[in-house]
């Protein structure tokens, strides 16, 4: 598989074949991982790795907090309301193509409240990666952390292993740190749901348009 396969077949998998994935295979990927580029070299990420009980009890905590309308509270500015038309648009287009493509009407509340479960349910991948950092550094180390998330994603194919990246769990940073122990000195970025695929669910052929060359890129002579 090339690097332009890999970047062309990765997308998110929302449904996890019932199989584990084997701690050799996952040291692996992180010793290729850790090769990925950050700024000044400073590697910032932190990776936790769930599984089993430890990866059960924080999906079941942060499922009751989402059905008990807990306030959301991220370590970090998610979004903004006055935020440009078009990244409006572009959100409002994946969320109504999700809906149409899984036939779920969103004002039906009890149909959309299970949808939002699945990812708190970690779309039930036999591992959930959470990346964080330390708090006392500046937001270009999110660069850093996307780019370390996003080699994961790619190198998991090469094992065989599909993912799905999701900062809507980092939505809930007090109730992971609890939880897991984890010190208020650290944030939580993001998870990324990782295991075998089940290609042979319907979900998993879901795609998304992606926007022409010439909608993002200028050049300069």
């Amino acid at each position: 598989m090339t690097v332009s396969e890999a970047i062309k077949l990765r997308k998110s998998t929302r449904a996890f074949l019932d199989k584990p994935v084997d701690k050799e295979i996952l040291y692996k990927l992180f010793d290729i991982a850790r090769f990925a580029p950050s700024g000044h070299n400073v590697q910032p990420w932190e990776i936790l790795v769930l599984t089993g009980k430890t990866k059960k009890q924080l999906s079941d905590a942060l499922v009751e907090a989402v059905k008990s309308g807990v306030e959301r509270q991220y370590d970090y500015i998610y979004e903004v309301k006055d935020m440009p038309q078009y990244i409006k648009d572009r959100r409002k287009a994946c969320n109504t193509r999700v809906f149409e493509f899984k036939n779920l009407d969103p004002k039906d509340k009890v149909a959309l409240q299970e949808h939002i479960l699945e990812n708190f349910r970690f779309f039930n991948a036999p591992v959930e990666l959470l990346l964080l950092r330390e708090k006392n550094l500046g937001e270009n180390t999110f660069i850093d952390i996307g780019i370390m998330a996003q080699t994961i994603m790619l190198l998991a194919l090469e094992f065989g292993l599909a993912t799905c990246p999701k900062t809507s769990i980092a939505a809930y940073a007090p109730i992971i740190k609890k939880t897991l122990n984890i010190p208020d000195t650290k944030i939580v970025v993001m998870g990324i749901s990782l295991g075998y695929p089940d290609n042979n669910a319907y979900i998993n052929k879901l795609t998304m348009d992606r926007i022409a060359v010439e909608d993002f890129v200028t050049f300069y002579d």
